[in-house]
Formats: structure tokens, C-alpha cells, sequence
């Protein structure tokens, strides 16, 4: 009995040895290091609101830009996009996509809006009780994402976004990340000073939602105030957004390289990425000579002219003015968009008139103002705001509607 014992006990740990060292053991510790990048807000969630710009929009350009920079220079990182597109994703689901990867890092990438358009600068947030009122605030604005959806008291255990009560969990919740998260938040911020030339406001700790539920060191970067003119013109910018994309990916670089080096591994090839390239912009082309009219030429051919009279003079002077016409840009105020078209009394345009409309994509979109000076429709936008807080200006050359970078240009 106690010989089949032994023989059992030596069987036992023969068996552990050999699985230790099996195929899928090797392969488990060979697992790519896995990054997860989220676009904060989408879909029918714009975040916050610029002159003439979403902060949708600006998250997802900047997050692609960070994706393709990591897939382009690292073989042994996997890059998980919470959204590629412009779509609506919960907080909750946003965390759940970090936790079913089991990912390694997590980026939230966001853009900073205050009451005062003169606020400016870039921070990083890592989870904790917030400290200042400021930060509370900032947390406040990213979690009221939650009231898009039903039910989210049950939902998110009773957690209300708008209340400071509720914030009080955070601070007796020990998070054991928290070392890793403040490391890659540090990088990111020198990072936003040496590469970008930013305006450091710092690491700082808040209780975001998503943070709290994904299961990794996991940061929230706050870009820049897209409620300052001069930000909201570089971050809609595609300089600015490489740029901003850039500073991430170098923090990246030190991040993994750290991470490599306690875990044994030696991938420590790749480096950071010292300039992006410049767009280069559109030089002026001179006139062809042969376009410039001969006044000599001009002179002989009056006396063969057919006179015109002045009817046929003042048709071709008008098409020549609607032709000018169209090549100058418009803006207008967008106030909100409809699946349907509204009676010119409905609530929805709350008291102000002279609405206008336009379709696209299978939306009635209402607008306010129709103003070439753009001095002019940033006045009639802050007039409104307090109705229309998602208010934004665009841009129409003849039937064309701007893109948000073109309209950020003609605001200069």
C-alpha cells in the first residue's frame, strides 16, 4: 500500500513537470500584451459641444491615430478598439470589452469643455476620490453618459452621477492599480509638454465608472477644452490630432519597455517617435500667362463685336454674381436634428423662430442664421445656448456642407 502511494505521489509531480513545461503553458506566457483604446462618447452621445465641433468626433480621430501607430511599430501588442465607428456604446459595455480581453492597459480618450472659454490644457485622470471641486466636475460630466439609459439606477447599483454622495465610494475603495495607472498617466502628461507643447494641468484622480470597472491600470486623458477657440481649432486639426496621438504612443513606448523589463521579456526594440510629419500646405499657383487678357488684343476686337444690349449685359452680370456667390461660405447654427419634420410651432424649437432646415442622411436637421461673417453666427450661438447647449456652427460653400476641420480654417 504505501509503495503505491509513493509511486502515486511520484506520478503526480512527474505529471506537474511535464505540464509546466507543456505547448499551451509556453504559449500562455508568450500571450501579446493587450491594449484596449476607447473613444469616449458616440452615436447619439456627442459629448462635449465646440463652436463648430463634436468631442465624438475628435476622441475617435485621435484614438485611430494612437491604434495605427501601436499595430505599425508593435508585433507583440494586440490594440482593442472599444469603437472604430460612430456608434453608442454604455459605460458598462465600454468596461466589459477591457475585462472580456483581459487587457493589460486601458486609454480612454476624451476632450475637456468649461463654462469659461478661456480654460486651456491638457490633464490625465487616473481612478480615486476626487480632491478638488474641479475634478468632481470633470467626472460628473464624462459618468452623466449613464442617464442616456434606462434604468441605470438598478443598472449601476444605485450610483447617480449628478449626486456627491454618490462619489463617496471612491474614496474607501482601495484600487491595486493604482501605482501602474499613475506611472503611464506621469509619461503621458511629459509626453503632452515635451512633444506637444501643451499646458500641463497634471495627473489627477477622479471616480469615472469606467475606470472603476475595467480590471487593469486603466487612464482617462482629457485632450484640451474644446470650449476654447484656440484648442478647439488645434484638436479639430489633423496636425493636432497626430500630435496629440503621438504624445500618447510615446508614453506608450516607456510604458511597455518598463513592463518588458519586470516581466523578463526583452522586446525593447522599438522606440519613440521623435516628429510626425508636417502637412504640407497648398502653395499659391500662378496664373498661366496666356489666361492674363491682352488689352491691345481686347481693343481690335471691339470694332467685330456684336453689341450686346442690356438685358443680355445684366443676365450674364447676374450669372457671373451667383456663380461668385456660391463659392463663398455660409455658416449657420445647427440646433438639433429630427427622424421627422416639425410643425414650425412645435415645442421642440422652444420659442425661437425663423428656424431653418436641411436634410442629410435621413435627418431633419434645424438650423438658425444664415451668416457669410463668422463673428456674426458665434454671436447668435452663444444668444441661443442656454436653449441649445449642443448648438454647433457649420459651413456651406453653394450645396456643399463643410467638414468640421474646413470650418475651424475659415474661423481664423
Amino acid at each position: 500500500m504505501k509503495f503505491i502511494k509513493k509511486y502515486f505521489l511520484v506520478f503526480q509531480c512527474t505529471i506537474t513537470f511535464v505540464c509546466g513545461f507543456s505547448p499551451a503553458t509556453l504559449n500562455a506566457q508568450d500571450v501579446k500584451f493587450t491594449v484596449v483604446l476607447d473613444a469616449g462618447h458616440g452615436g447619439h452621445d456627442p459629448g462635449a459641444m465646440g463652436s463648430f465641433s463634436r468631442e465624438k468626433d475628435i476622441n475617435l480621430a485621435v484614438e485611430l491615430d494612437l491604434g495605427t501607430l501601436i499595430e505599425k511599430n508593435f508585433k507583440d501588442v494586440r490594440v482593442v478598439y472599444t469603437r472604430k465607428t460612430d456608434k453608442y456604446l454604455t459605460l458598462q459595455e465600454r468596461a466589459d470589452i477591457v475585462n472580456d480581453h483581459h487587457a493589460d492597459l486601458f486609454i480612454c480618450i476624451h476632450t475637456n469643455s468649461s463654462p469659461s472659454s478661456a480654460a486651456f490644457g491638457t490633464e490625465t485622470f487616473t481612478l480615486g476620490l476626487a480632491k478638488t471641486r474641479a475634478n468632481l466636475d470633470v467626472a460628473m460630466r464624462e459618468n452623466s453618459v449613464i442617464l442616456l439609459e434606462e434604468d441605470y439606477r438598478s443598472k449601476y447599483k444605485g450610483f447617480d452621477p449628478k449626486s456627491v454622495d454618490s462619489y463617496i465610494m471612491f474614496e474607501f475603495m482601495q484600487d491595486k492599480y493604482i501605482d501602474k495607472s499613475v506611472e503611464f498617466s506621469s509619461a503621458i502628461q511629459k509626453q503632452f509638454v515635451n512633444f506637444c507643447g501643451r499646458a500641463d494641468h497634471g495627473v489627477r484622480q477622479a471616480g469615472f465608472w469606467v475606470l472603476h470597472r475595467s480590471a487593469c491600470p486603466s487612464v482617462l486623458v482629457e485632450l484640451g477644452f474644446i470650449s476654447n477657440s484656440a484648442e478647439e481649432r488645434y484638436l479639430i486639426s489633423e496636425q493636432g490630432q497626430k500630435e496629440m496621438a503621438t504624445a500618447i504612443y510615446n508614453a506608450f513606448v516607456d510604458y511597455k519597455r518598463g513592463h518588458d523589463k519586470k516581466s523578463g521579456h526583452q522586446n525593447s526594440a522599438y522606440s519613440r517617435a521623435e516628429q510626425i510629419e508636417q502637412a504640407e500646405e497648398p502653395k499659391p499657383t500662378k496664373r498661366p500667362v496666356a489666361e492674363v487678357p491682352i488689352v491691345a488684343d481686347k481693343v481690335a476686337d471691339k470694332e467685330t463685336e456684336k453689341p450686346q444690349n442690356a438685358s443680355e449685359n445684366t443676365r450674364n452680370n447676374s450669372k457671373q454674381n451667383e456663380k461668385a456667390s456660391d463659392q463663398i461660405p455660409v455658416f449657420k447654427v445647427q440646433l438639433f436634428a429630427s427622424r421627422r419634420e416639425l410643425a414650425k410651432d412645435a415645442t421642440d424649437f422652444k420659442g425661437v423662430e425663423n428656424a431653418d432646415f436641411f436634410q442629410e442622411r435621413g435627418y431633419y436637421k434645424y438650423t438658425l442664421g444664415a451668416e457669410t461673417d463668422f463673428r456674426k453666427i458665434e454671436k447668435i450661438r452663444r444668444d441661443i445656448l442656454s436653449k441649445f447647449p449642443e448648438a454647433f456652427i457649420i459651413g456651406f460653400v453653394g450645396e456643399r456642407k463643410l467638414s468640421p476641420k474646413e470650418v475651424a480654417e475659415l474661423s481664423r
